[in-house]
């Protein structure tokens, strides 16, 4: 249970801890007190989206903190979170902080907000007036069935989800294929003159480079020779009278008789002569090369035309001739695909069908299952209405299918289906003997809403282990004898389970086990909230301002004692 819920610098609060009991706990006070502030505080605490505006005005955080029993599934699950504790306690905290970051932790170490709120789900349920707005919402009541419906149904609807999945999967994959039979044609038709062109041009990886030197040289080709025959006559050619091999040999005969007189010499006549192989050799390969040349102009035609394909392709496919192939390759399997398709077209169908078939007959499953939840919600929440004083109230989970021409065969039909089955449900009310039954939605006043929505929750909450219920304001619109069955609901579910009620009811509030009466304060110029835990004549006065208003007479003093001798005497027979 909830065992202390502390707060610091949240709207109006400055700083306050609630310390909450077993039993029936009642939150009290006058309207804008900031009853609601607490409860939406501990929605903070639970992991509910944060915002910079509940920092209260100048400070720069708002901390909330809330002490909670540990059972064994939340153990359990804290242990896979990485939580591990040995504790009886965990405390849950989350600071919000000016700048709109905020912060989680549970005992004291960090969280993601997602396991914040998951671990505050195993602790409170929190009920409020919109979900008697969500009661309106006739796309909720199916949720509501299977919630009833316990893990048979729950294990149905999960089989189906993944049958519908993979029916919408091999729908989507068939909706993906490349489009229709003339649009493939066409695709295929270009994608094959592309790869023919590319496959007729025979092109080879690096060619565009080696081309691309040819060509350069060819375009050279007649300077070149005159180089190299002009180099040879220079280095050592016949036919020139001062050579460089001349000059070097003339050089090293004038040292002959001297190269051995000083080591000096003798190293620059070695060089001399290792100089003057390396001019012969170079000379009889310039010689060589000018001899074999052969500059053929329809080569260089040939060169330039090979470069001006390659450069159209690169246009087309790609900046190199690797990127060109590649691309080829990548084309040739597209074809293939393509070629393909046809085949996996048939194949898919032959799937959906199969998948269709199979998620229509769990989607039957499915459908009976909840026909039997339904009909059973119905006949507790009736039981629970008599109690509320709504005897004669009739209830009915209605379920309605719908034909379409595209959708889950079923018993020999074709309905509309969505992931959540082929059910269509609302429910159907009539709170007045000889009234037909009609749409929730239409008919329920807010005290009649207020209370099929606490039935509701009443009969679904038997099916839960969590064991704090928080109410906020759900008695609104109800009074009288109403009032009285709502109050004793409510006190018979705290026998059970922690139950924690913002009410302006004093049917409720006599029946508290314990009762916090909230107010406004005022410190250095500012209001804030504070919260006071009323003992025997502090609830006396309470009851007596929730009966008779801004005027508080001993009469009505008399009258809220007698509400809470009669009070303690109910909870007796409760226990």
């Amino acid at each position: 249970m909830l065992r202390e819920l502390h707060i610091e610098n949240f709207a109006l609060i400055q700083e306050l801890t609630v310390a909450f009991s077993e039993g029936l706990n009642i939150l009290t006070g006058e309207t804008g007190a900031g009853k609601s502030i607490i409860i939406d505080a501990l929605n903070q605490v639970l992991g509910e989206r944060a915002s910079s505006e509940l920092v209260r005005s100048g400070e720069e955080k708002a901390t909330v903190s809330a002490v909670a029993d540990v059972g064994p599934e939340l153990r359990a699950r804290l242990a896979e979170l990485g939580l591990e504790t040995q504790e009886s306690t965990v405390v849950l905290q989350r600071d919000i902080y000016a700048n709109s970051r905020s912060q989680a932790r549970i005992d004291g170490r960090p969280v993601s907000l997602a396991a914040l709120r998951e671990v505050g789900a195993l602790l409170v349920e929190i009920h409020g007036q919109q979900e008697n707005h969500a009661l309106q919402d006739e796309s909720s009541h199916l949720a509501l069935v299977d919630a009833y419906g316990g893990r048979a149904l729950a294990a149905a609807r999960e089989e189906y989800s993944r049958a519908w999945r993979e029916l919408t999967e091999f729908q989507n994959e068939l909706a993906g294929l490349h489009g229709d039979k003339r649009e493939r044609e066409r695709l295929l038709d270009l994608l094959k003159y592309q790869v023919d062109e590319i496959e007729q041009a025979g092109l080879a990886p690096g060619e565009d480079k080696a081309l691309q030197a040819e060509l350069k040289l060819l375009q050279n080709s007649r300077r070149l020779l005159e180089v190299c025959r002009s180099s040879h006559q220079s280095l050592g050619g016949e036919e020139e009278e001062v050579t460089a091999r001349g000059i070097v040999a003339e050089v090293l005969a004038g040292l002959k008789e001297f190269r051995q007189l000083d080591g000096i010499l003798e190293q620059a006549s070695a060089q001399l002569e290792e100089s003057l192989y390396s001019i012969e050799d170079a000379a009889q390969q310039l010689r060589s090369y000018a001899d074999s040349f052969f500059f053929d102009p329809r080569r260089q035609n040939l060169v330039e035309e090979r470069l001006t394909l390659i450069y159209d392709l690169k246009r087309k496919y790609g900046d190199s001739v690797e990127v060109i192939l590649a691309w080829q390759q990548e084309k040739k399997a597209e074809i293939e695909a393509i070629r393909n398709t046809e085949a996996r077209h048939a194949q898919l169908l032959q799937r959906i069908e199969e998948a269709a078939a199979g998620a229509g007959r769990l989607a039957q499953d499915l459908s009976l299952l909840r026909q039997k939840a339904g009909e059973d919600l119905a006949a507790a929440v009736v039981a629970e209405l008599a109690f509320l004083q709504m005897a004669k109230t009739r209830f009915q989970v209605h379920f309605s299918r719908v034909p379409a021409d595209h959708g889950l065969p079923v018993e020999g039909q074709t309905l509309a289906a969505t992931g959540r089955g082929i059910d269509e449900v609302f429910f159907l009310v009539s709170p007045n003997p000889g009234e037909p039954l009609k749409p929730l939605v239409k008919i329920a006043s807010g005290g009649e809403m207020s209370r099929i929505m606490l039935a509701i929750l009443n009969v679904l909450a038997q099916l839960r282990s969590v064991h704090t219920m928080i109410f906020d304001e759900i008695d609104a619109g109800i009074g009288g004898r109403a009032a009285q069955a709502v109050a004793e609901k409510l006190a018979a579910v705290a026998v059970r389970r922690q139950v924690i009620c913002v009410s302006h009811l004093p049917q409720i509030a006599s029946l508290a086990d314990t009762h916090f009466f909230i107010r406004k304060g005022e410190k250095d110029q500012r209001t804030l909230t504070e919260v006071d835990r009323l003992e025997k004549e502090g609830r006396v006065e309470e009851l007596a301002r929730m009966l008779g208003g801004a005027k508080v007479t001993a009469a009505t003093r008399e009258h809220a004692r007698e509400m809470l001798a009669l009070a303690k005497k109910l909870k007796e027979n409760l226990t």
